[in-house]
């Protein structure tokens, strides 16, 4: 991974402005043990404080305060990932929230190429570098603000059919983000949009043991976003427009006081991706998850005990497999 940090500088010096369209990838990693144990399928079901990254409409469902946050050493200790939430209802059925993700590598070791003809360079990098003394290190943090607006109305469905009870939330983020690698540094900002209906499926079949079914899409980079370098070719990075959707159903285990769920989702970014989750939840303590995140294992439990939501999530990788933990307190 250093190496390839490395690498990424050597671009910067000779790139021309032109944008390449890979940046801020840090904010590709996901936040929180519960989705990222449920392979990240979470854009219908967000609805606590890590809520904000998935779909910042799920905010609109809080109904106290919460706060959360995360540590993850990644890649054999290569990388720290961290995130920090905190988020409130307000009054009038809207819910505010500030939240940040960071992603630090330190002890880079400095290399340069060691002659003056770069002609080739990319082509034939590592016989020309050289060690000398000396190290960097390099981070990416995003801090971001949400605003969510909860909404309930009933649906006329006809004279044979009773009124149907539907929840949705509308939200905004606005993101602020700054990269830098050793001496060189880029900044810029960008905003979602996220929408989530949800539906007691018990309410339209007048069947108790139904459960409830969610419909989620999130905006991501709507406006355009760019991350401009303090290089010698203001260099920019280009954020390329998202379209999360997701749908879950979570399915009641009346006889044994639990639930089990299921979640899909679909990106558009890039060539496109899935993710695929299940969790069971055995009566509101010990929960269990898998998923499938871009087509790799995901793994996770979870205990919630009083206030506290202690969250575990294993994700296989081809750099190394990764362990996260993150802690949810809420009142």
């Amino acid at each position: 991974m250093r190496y390839i940090v490395i690498i990424v500088i050597l671009i910067f010096n000779f790139a021309s402005a032109e944008d390449t369209k890979y940046g801020a990838s840090f904010l590709e990693l996901g936040v929180g043990a519960r989705p990222l144990g449920m392979g990240g399928a979470y854009v219908a079901l967000s609805g606590d404080a890590p809520g904000f990254y998935w779909n910042p409409a799920g905010l609109a469902f809080q109904t106290s305060f919460e706060t959360a946050f995360m540590h993850a050493d990644l890649f054999k200790g290569l990388e720290t990932h961290n995130y920090f939430s905190a988020s409130m209802p307000i009054l009038g059925g809207a819910t505010l929230s500030i939240g940040a993700v960071g992603l630090f590598i330190d002890d880079i070791g400095r290399r340069y190429l060691d002659d003056s003809d770069y002609s080739g360079r990319l082509n034939n990098i590592y016989p020309k570098l050289t060690n000398t003394e000396g190290s960097f290190s390099s981070y990416d943090i995003a801090g971001f603000l949400t605003f969510a607006k909860f909404y309930k109305w009933e649906l006329d469905m006809g004279w044979q059919y009773n009124k149907i009870p539907i929840e949705a939330g509308f939200g905004v983020n606005i993101k602020y983000i700054n990269s830098k690698i050793d001496d060189k540094s880029g900044s810029g900002g960008g905003i979602d949009l996220g929408f989530i209906t949800r539906v007691g499926f018990y309410e339209i079949f007048q069947e108790e043991f139904l459960g409830n079914f969610s419909l989620g899409i999130n905006l991501q980079d709507i406006a355009g976003t760019k991350i401009t370098w303090n290089t010698d070719t203001k260099h920019k990075d280009k954020i390329e427009h998202n379209i999360k959707y997701g749908i879950a159903y979570a399915q009641p285990l009346k006889f044994i006081s639990s639930q089990i769920t299921f979640a899909y989702d679909i990106d558009t970014k890039y060539e496109g991706g899935t993710h695929l989750g299940t969790e069971f939840l055995f009566r509101s303590t010990l929960a269990l998850r898998a998923g499938a995140f871009y087509g790799r294992f995901t793994a996770g439990a979870g205990i919630y005990l009083w206030k506290f939501k202690v969250d575990y999530a294993y994700q296989s990788h081809d750099l190394g497999n990764c362990h996260r933990v993150s802690v949810l307190f809420g009142m």
